[in-house]
């Protein structure tokens, strides 16, 4: 029997670290991967670029759905 764990993915873009799932809204996140208190218009804007991307993968650092 396998188990399948899911956790939100992260990303880094154009040095902004944050989580965003499709269930979920984008929300940066600090340098010790804490979410940060306030999402500002910055982070709004360099995300919607993000979404505008062809290739997310590129951009993921962890999270996401694994086998274990």
């Amino acid at each position: 029997m396998s188990i399948i764990m899911c956790s939100q993915s992260i990303y880094e873009y154009k040095g902004w670290t944050f989580e965003y799932g499709l269930y979920q809204e984008p929300w940066p996140l600090r340098k010790d991967g804490e979410p940060r208190k306030k999402a500002g218009a910055t982070f709004y804007k360099i995300f919607l670029a993000f979404i505008n991307e062809p290739d997310w993968d590129k951009y993921k650092i962890s999270g996401g759905c694994e086998r274990l």
